[in-house]
């Protein structure tokens, strides 16, 4: 059976400094409405390094490449240091089946980064950065559908449902594109790229309310003729 996938969860903060008399600093990691203390600068370049290297997306991403790639630029102890971060929820692994990726797509949410800078009949991707300053990304198109619109979802399993009714509703034939499983299969790896470049972020599941209907009601009239 192949190892399982790795993805890091939550927004970096930053180092935090309590003042004077305090605890000593640490990183901040929040995931949902908690924020998640990483005591040093070792595990948080770990926590970091598991974005995956945009170079490295053709290679499957585990806990082992994970370890890997630490010792390579330095950090000892990297294993501990993986499974302390499995532990906190700031990393998850996902095996690659159909069960499994559902249960994790069910607990986790995809948060865009930056914002949208359109295409050009000369560039069809998509960009994705600071306008006038940065491109951080450049996607196809339906990747960039899924940085667009799947945090109107309250988690990615919701989304990827969603997008396969709206597709559904459009005429889409393809089962890539219909079939909800299928499309959860291309979020994972669109999801892994956006997290490369640095434009989205895994976050935990948010609970539906009034507030998500209406967003995922606003999506499917907003995205009428845009997915393909």
């Amino acid at each position: 059976m192949a190892a399982p996938l790795v993805f890091p969860v939550g927004h970096l903060l930053g180092e935090i400094h309590p003042g004077p008399g305090a605890p000593a600093g640490y990183h901040a990691v929040r995931v949902g409405p908690e924020v998640v203390r990483v005591p040093d600068e070792d595990s948080r370049d770990v926590w970091a390094l598991a974005h995956p290297d945009p170079s490295a997306l053709g290679e499957v991403w585990t806990s082992a490449a994970l370890v890997t790639t630490a010792e390579r630029a330095g950090i000892r102890d990297a294993g501990s240091l993986v499974e302390r971060l499995l532990a906190q929820g700031l990393l998850v692994e996902v095996p690659e089946e159909p069960a499994a990726m559902v249960a994790f797509a069910r607990a986790h949410r995809l948060e865009p980064l930056l914002v949208g800078l359109g295409s050009t009949p000369e560039e069809p991707l998509d960009g994705i950065g600071v306008p006038g300053l940065l491109v951080a990304a450049r996607v196809p198109p339906r990747v960039f559908e899924l940085w667009q619109w799947a945090h109107l979802w309250p988690d990615l399993w919701a989304a990827c449902q969603g997008l396969a009714e709206v597709a559904v509703e459009l005429g889409q034939q393809e089962p890539g594109e219909t079939d909800p499983q299928r499309v959860l299969t291309f979020a994972l790896g669109a999801t892994q790229l956006l997290l490369a470049h640095g434009v989205a972020y895994l976050d935990a599941r948010r609970t539906a309310g009034p507030g998500t209907v209406a967003a995922a009601d606003g999506r499917r009239t907003a995205s009428s003729g845009s997915v393909g």
